[in-house]
Parts: structure tokens; sequence; C-alpha cells
């Protein structure tokens, strides 16, 4: 059971009771009864919110009775000074009993410096509610809560209501235990601990990771470690990863490794990590994906201790060549070349304390894959990058099947088909994915993120120069080009041979669009590709501009590469779906497709475009079926998305998205769930449920292939 169910179980069975008949654990060495929760107008007091927490950590067993204290007292200075009450500790073992004895009845020194280093979580609780009076409450007392525990590591919580903050102490310093939540260089306490923000209850560890987090595995040989030991990353802004990636890129800079050369060393030294966290989970083996300090401060490719990582590391790629052969086909490190082992090295040092493979859900692939392929990929190609809360809602919207087949026709690093898999709970087929790209790097990067998210068996194709604009996957799983004349105007089925081009389910895809992104009309190669869409004839008879816009072109891509009921998802400049010039575009969707919904998105929400972009959902019915929808004159879900939550930022040469909170309007505190997590800014939850709803109200085969799973 979760902590938040335990929290909710609580509630249902004491919420209007005025008493706990006795004590979940002891209260200063001993078990009470007759607590009193209620305060004099019967309402909830402090005690029912201290034994609500404790309740819901032993409840969904994170922690045992037996390992917790409350109103624990230890001394501010020697063991004769008043004492301070720590609302409850939770200590590393259960004979803490018996040293707290020892030191309340006898005031033994020895007991007390155990119980100090044996104090591994320590918690303060409040019914206060006003969170204006945190930045108060952590000065004055959590941090000196946290402070009396003498473990080189411990954990820390602020319970206030229900409203929970989580606190690491290294050493002497304090932290927010998610690294995403500590500004050090800020000059407010309020801001430099993102005060403001909670934590979900679902970060709150369980005993066993109490004690590895003071187990100091920094000092752990990086042999001996195993994947339950390396860090799991918790967002996107984390600021060790960061630090992290910031190293690497000038590691490549500082070698003239910054091209296409170090992309490769790079690439595949991530494949090879997470091979070999794969290996280490499915064996329950150590991590051989590490390097030690003396190997990494290496000065010649001569000294024995890089010589050891070179074998090691080298024997891995051996290994999972035989499974990655799209990735690690071609041996791209030169492991006799000083350069590439530099980078190498650097690359093992910085990400070897990070799990690729428990991360897979969090920002820490998004993090990697933005910067490293924003970083290498080819500026003619005019990509960019779609933030996972927006194919997060596409994906969502148009709910792909388990055994349905799903393309991205320029998958740039192949998030639409990762995030599908990943929220399918692993029931789609690897097999069913399919992802193309004119950039060999991206398709490179793709493969590396199936790999992560999936099992690394999606059909991911470079396609050359104009991509899947000329080229199309025939059901070989084969790349062949359209023929010229034979098929002009959108005519890809008829061919000389017996083939037959691939169509797909559900298509996902954010094309390149807008100014400076069309195929230029002035050039014979570019009008050689226009000409193989309908969408080319349309324009040239009404516009005498000499670009059309790739939008357009991969619109017309995504409905005829669509099976019969097909369905579609395509993110787009917001000029195709509202200026008059591209009413041709329009016109010719509705001509072919059932247009279920359009939704508008703000200004500034990518990466590396400021455009305004719209989202276009259809479905491909038949002839008639199509044309009798147009005779019933059908609806179509329209929403403005107005919050997306995040901002864009730029840090230490990565771009990355800062998330952004709502805000209860009159206290101005974030907003949480039952999970106890401060919530976004976001419209999209809102949008999908409204969706839904309209989806109820259509015809039956949209209700179906929106609805059901």
């Amino acid at each position: 059971m979760s902590f938040s169910k335990s929290k909710s179980k609580y509630d249902l069975r004491y919420n209007g009771v005025s008493q706990l008949e006795r004590s979940l654990c002891t209260v200063d060495g001993n078990f009470q009864n007759e607590i009193s929760i209620v305060d004099s107008k019967g309402k909830p007091n402090e005690e029912y919110f201290k034994w609500q927490f404790i309740f819901a950590l032993i409840d969904s067993n994170l922690v045992s009775r037996d390992f917790i204290g409350t109103e624990i007292y230890f001394p501010k200075g020697n063991i004769g000074s008043t004492p301070i009450k720590i609302d409850a500790v939770v200590f590393s073992q259960t004979d803490w009993l018996d040293y707290y004895k020892k030191y309340r009845e006898k005031k033994d020194q020895d007991a007390l410096n155990w119980l100090r280093k044996s104090a591994i979580f320590m918690i303060e609780f409040k019914r206060d509610g006003d969170t204006k009076k945190i930045e108060q409450i952590f000065n004055s007392q959590i941090k000196a809560t946290i402070k009396e525990s003498d473990c080189s590591k411990v954990l820390g919580a602020y319970y206030d209501m229900g409203r929970l903050y989580l606190f690491k102490k290294i050493g002497n310093d304090i932290y927010r235990l998610d690294n995403s939540k500590n500004f050090p260089t800020s000059q407010r306490i309020l801001e430099q601990y993102q005060l403001e923000i909670t934590d979900p209850y679902y970060l709150i560890p369980n005993h066993d990771q109490l004690l590895k987090v003071n187990s100091t595995l920094e000092d752990v040989d990086p042999s001996n470690k195993f994947i339950e030991d390396l860090d799991v990353i918790f967002t996107m802004n984390d600021e060790g990863i960061k630090n992290s990636l910031a190293n690497i890129l000038k590691s490549l800079d500082s070698v003239s490794l910054f091209n296409e050369e170090g992309y490769h060393v790079l690439i595949q030294m991530l494949a090879i990590k997470i091979y070999d966290e794969k290996q280490a989970e499915l064996h329950g083996s150590n991590i051989e994906f590490y390097i030690h300090t003396k190997e990494h401060e290496f000065q010649s490719l001569k000294e024995e201790s890089i010589q050891e990582f070179i074998d090691r590391t080298n024997s891995i790629f051996l290994n999972a060549k035989k499974y990655y052969k799209n990735i690690l086909g071609e041996n791209k490190i030169n492991w006799k070349n000083i350069r590439h082992v530099k980078v190498a090295s650097d690359i093992a040092y910085h990400f070897q304390r990070y799990s690729f493979m428990k991360s897979r859900k969090s920002d820490l692939y998004q993090l990697v894959f933005y910067n490293f392929a924003t970083k290498f990929k080819k500026e003619e190609n005019a990509q960019f990058l779609t933030p996972i809360p927006i194919i997060n809602f596409l994906v969502a919207i148009v709910n792909p099947g388990r055994r349905e087949t799903i393309c991205d026709p320029c998958c740039g690093i192949g998030d639409f088909l990762s995030v599908s898999y990943v929220n399918s709970e692993g029931k789609l087929d690897d097999r069913n994915l399919y992802g193309f790209d004119n950039d060999y790097n991206m398709t490179v990067l793709a493969q590396l993120n199936m790999l992560l998210n999936g099992d690394g068996n999606a059909c991911i194709k470079y396609m050359p120069n104009k991509g899947s604009i000329t080229h199309k996957l025939n059901t070989e799983n084969e790349i062949v080009e359209l023929i010229k004349d034979k098929h002009y105007s959108g005519n890809w089925d008829s061919w000389p041979d017996e083939t037959e081009i691939n169509k797909y389910d559900v298509v996902l895809t954010n094309p390149p669009f807008g100014k400076g992104r069309s195929l230029d009309l002035s050039k014979p190669s570019d009008v050689a590709a226009a000409k193989y869409y309908e969408t080319y004839d349309l324009y040239i008879a009404e516009n005498p501009k000499a670009g059309l816009d790739l939008g357009v072109v991969f619109l017309e891509n995504a409905v005829r590469t669509l099976k019969e009921n097909g369905r579609f998802g395509i993110v787009l400049s917001n000029s195709i779906a509202s200026n008059k010039s591209f009413q041709f575009a329009r016109k010719w969707l509705m001509e072919n497709t059932r247009v279920v919904a359009i939704v508008d998105l703000p200004q500034n929400i990518f990466a590396e475009t400021g455009v305004n972009t719209t989202i276009i959902i259809g479905y491909k019915p038949k002839v008639a079926k199509l044309e009798k929808l147009i005779k019933e004159d059908y609806k179509v879900f329209c929403r403005e998305i107005h919050n997306v939550g995040y901002i864009k930022k730029t840090s230490k040469r990565n771009v990355y998205f800062e998330t952004e909170y709502a805000l209860n309007e009159e206290t101005f505190e974030t907003i949480t769930n039952e999970e106890g997590e401060s919530i976004t800014n976001e419209d999209f939850t809102k949008t999908i449920n409204e969706f839904k709803e309209w989806c109820l109200f259509q015809e039956t085969p949209l209700k179906k292939m929106f609805l059901d799973k």
C-alpha cells in the first residue's frame, strides 16, 4: 500500500475521533494510551497529523514501528544541558530503545553517542498550515533537528497538515532531498531551498534506502557497486547531472572532438552503459561500467591503470555488440587514440554514479538527449526537439493501442515512440514502432532512446537527402525511393513491381515547419520532391510564392501513410491551421480526413523556436464514411493551451525546462495532489479529460479508437 493510501486509511479511521487509544510507537521511550488528537474546538491538532504520518509510514511498510521513536530528547550541548525534543526519529537498528533508556535514565554518554550516530531520519510535525512561516520554521526548528544526528548523511522531514518537505544533511550542509529544489547560490533561504514547493509522498525512502543513504557509497570501490547503489535523477534540472553534462561537453571540446567523431564516441559509451546496467539488473551482478580515480587521471596510454579501464570497457562493448548491432555494429571508439580514450574516461567518470535504467521514467534521458542532440545535430535540417509534456499530451489524446503500428516519419531522437512505449507500460511491441529521419546522428540517438525505454527492437531507419518525404519503407522493411513521374501527386501505391509501402495505424510527429523550413521551389531538387505531393499541385495553383512549408508536406505524408481508419497527431505552425495563405492545405485535409481536434499551444515552448504552434488530430475513414460525416457537419474538439507546466531556460550551455507550479490564488502556496506533490501549472490534464468526455458523444469509430485501449 502506498503512503497516500495509508494516509487516507488513517483519516477514515480517526477523523472525528477524539483520542488515539494507544500510541503506534514509543513516546519518549514508552508506549502511551489515550492520546488526544483534537483541539478544544474538536478539530485535528498537531498530534493528529503526527500520528497520521507515523501510521502511513508503518502501514505502507516503509519503516517498521520498532525503528521509530517519537518525542526523542537530545541535550543541546553537554549531557546535562536542557534537552531539545525531536518529534520523531527513525533509527538504524531496533535496539535503539535500550540505548535511549540508558541515556534518559542514567545519563550514559556512550549511549547518547550511539543514538546520535544511529539516527538516520529526523522528523518534525506542525499543524500550522501557514506556508509563509516555513522560512522561519526551517531556520529555527528544521535545521536544528536534522543537525542533532551525527550521521555523515541523514534525511529530515517536515510535515505540516499533509504538506511534506524532505531534506538531507551531508556533512554539515543541509539540502532538499530532491536536487532540483537546491539553489545554493540564492541569497534568500526560501529560494535557496525552494521552500514553497512540497515533496510527493512517493519520495519518502524506506528503511533499507535510509540505511543506504548513510552508507557513504562514494567511498565504496566502484567495482563493488550494484545497480541499486546508483543514483536516480529526479528532475531534468538536477544540479549534479547538469554539471556532469557540462563537464563532458567541455571534455569533448578540449580534445577537438566537439564534432561527429566525438558524438559517436559518446553514443557508443552510453549504449555500453545501458547494456551493462541491464545485465547487472538481470543477473544481480556488479556494475562493470566504472572508472577508478587512478585510471581517470592517466597521462599516457602506456599506463597499466588506463589499460585496465580500456580492457574492461571494451569487453562490455564486445558483448553488447551482439545485441545492439545498429548502434555498436562498427566500433567508433579507437582505444589506441588518446583523445578517444580521454573522452571515454570522462564519460565513464561523470556518468558512473547515475543509473540510466532506474531513471528511464524520469527526466535524465530527456536532459541528456536534449543537450547532446542539439549540440551535434545538423543545423541545415532545422530540427527542434519536442518537450516531453507535449509528447505525453499528444500520446494520451491519440491513444496508441497495444497491437497497433506507430510511425514518426521525422523522428529526431524518437521520443514519440519511446513515450508511447513507456505509457503503455510495456504492452506495445517494440517491433511495431517505426521512426525515420534524414540525420543519421538523430537515428542513432533514437535507437539509444528505444534501447533505454524499450528492448531496442524498434525499426529506426536513416533515410537520405529529403528523408521520408521522398523515401518510404516497404512491407519488407526496406527503404524504397518514390519514382519520378509515376508517384507524383500522392499516387504512391502504384509500383512497377510487387513493392508495397508500409501503412501504419498511428502517425505521431512534430516535423520541421515555418519560416526557413520550406521546400525551395526555385531549386530543381526541391521541386522534384514537392511533385510527389498533391498539396504541391494545390499550392502552385493559388500561391506565387517560391516556398512550400514542410509542415504541409509532412501533413500529407502522415495522412497518406495511414491505414484505413488510421489516426494521426501532428504539431504544426499555427499559420497552417489559421492563415488564409494555407487555406489550400486545410481544404485538402478536410477532404481526406475526419479532423478530430485542434489544440493551439503558446509561444516559446520549444527549445529552439518561439513560433506559435497548433496540434492537429484526425483519422482517415473510408471515402463513403467521410462524405457522410461531412454532410452531417461533424464536430471538432477545439481548445487553447495557456499553461504547459514549464518555462524554457538555459544554464551552463544546457537547454532545460524549469517546472512551473500551480498556486492557490488566495494563499499563493503551491497546490498539492493526493500524493502530496506540488502540481504543475498545466492545462494538458484538464484538456485530456474534456477530450475524452467529448469523444463519448461522437461517432462510434472515433469513440472506439480514441478511448479504447
